[in-house]
């Protein structure tokens, strides 16, 4: 069933979703959901799995650093099948809703979205890559019927019919711009807001609070971490006892 995801946590356990497909809602402006396309480039393995999460809720969640989500596939057969065996070194995967209806579009990036003008070379947002990225989605749902009560998973294959949700396939968004939405498996990611405003057509750039992570068995979606520098006072600590083991140990070589 879609998950409701309203709190600040949002849990999903794919049980048994073995012959599951993506069913994605791509068509319905504010209401297309985000998708994850997870790509092994030695196996040839695409795993993608709709979140359910909608373009309006994730926006409306932009700056929220409390907002957080959690998917398990650890008991989702798909996943099992692609990360069974995979060069996880090998593991690409973007995260993306597009919204031609709005023309906006939200997609993983640690750099902004940049606007569609003439011989700019970052992705392109407004139609162009909205359309892209509901493009993939109808991909992804080939040879099903759309259902937006559903979330699930689909596994494909590089040897599969064409159009059938192959990660390459959308390589218009993902594999051929400079401004690489790719990340490796491992590896947070920002998300990035791209739009146009239909009131002043003026271009809409913006980073979201949040962060992307594909690993392990989950995907993950949580406010953006820092390193956290030390205090004075415990460098100061760390230098006192190495000094006083620097005098025991000359003390013991001296007796």
């Amino acid at each position: 069933m879609k998950h409701l995801v309203k709190a600040a946590v949002a849990t999903v356990l794919l049980v048994g979703a073995g012959a599951a497909n993506a069913s994605i809602e791509k068509n319905a402006g504010g209401l297309n959901e985000a998708y994850l396309s997870a790509y092994d480039f030695t196996t040839g393995k695409t795993f993608s799995f709709d979140t359910g999460v909608t373009f309006n809720e994730l926006v409306a969640n932009e700056s929220n650093a409390a907002y957080s989500l959690n998917f398990d596939f650890s008991a989702d057969a798909n996943w099992l099948n692609f990360i069974t065996g995979a060069t996880t070194s090998a593991i690409k995967y973007v995260v993306a809703v597009g919204n031609t209806g709005d023309l906006g579009a939200a997609i993983t990036s640690n750099a902004q979205l940049t606007p569609n003008v003439e011989n700019d070379l970052g992705i392109f947002f407004g139609f162009d890559v909205a359309s892209a990225i509901e493009k993939h989605a109808i991909d992804l749902n080939t040879g099903l019927v759309v259902n937006s009560l559903l979330n699930e998973s689909r596994l494909s294959l590089d040897t599969d019919s064409p159009l059938s949700g192959q990660h390459a396939n959308a390589d218009s968004v993902w594999g051929s711009w400079i401004q690489d939405p790719q990340a490796n498996y491992g590896q947070a990611i920002g998300f990035q807001l791209g739009m146009l405003d239909n009131n002043t057509g003026a271009n809409i750039a913006s980073t979201f609070a949040g962060q992307w992570t594909l690993a392990g068995n989950s995907l993950t979606y949580a406010a953006a971490t820092s390193a956290v520098p030390l205090p004075g006072a415990v460098w100061m600590f760390g230098a006192a006892l190495m000094g006083m083991l620097g005098v025991s140990r000359r003390k013991a070589v001296a007796a």
